[in-house]
């Protein structure tokens, strides 16, 4: 009878454990779509941050911040820089490019 109360209670604490986690995972990822989408613009230049700068911001550690963007489906990770990240595009926009006719 022991034994299985023993496991039991095992069983347990690691279930409490996992939904811990599976819910602060929930929660980063909400944290981090929502400053980035209210900090970056769809802008060129404006659109992707690093990961330091959105650990700053949401006062998150990196590693936090990484796992929930690489987690987040509507988090873009840039292709060619892996710390970049953007809620608007995966490829920054050039800042070159024409955007049609300003009118001054």
């Amino acid at each position: 009878m022991a034994i299985v109360s023993g496991v039991a209670i095992g069983l347990l604490s690691w279930l409490a454990v996992m939904a811990t986690s599976k819910t602060q995972d929930i929660w980063d990822c909400r944290k981090v779509y929502r400053w980035l989408h209210s900090n970056t613009q769809d802008q060129p230049g404006k659109s992707h941050v690093d990961t330091a700068t959105v650990a700053k911001g949401t006062r998150l550690p990196e590693e936090r911040v990484r796992r929930a963007c690489l987690s987040d489906k509507r988090i873009h990770q840039f292709p060619n820089e892996p710390e970049q990240w953007s809620v608007w595009r995966k490829e920054p926009e050039s800042v070159y490019e024409k955007r049609g006719i300003l009118k001054l």
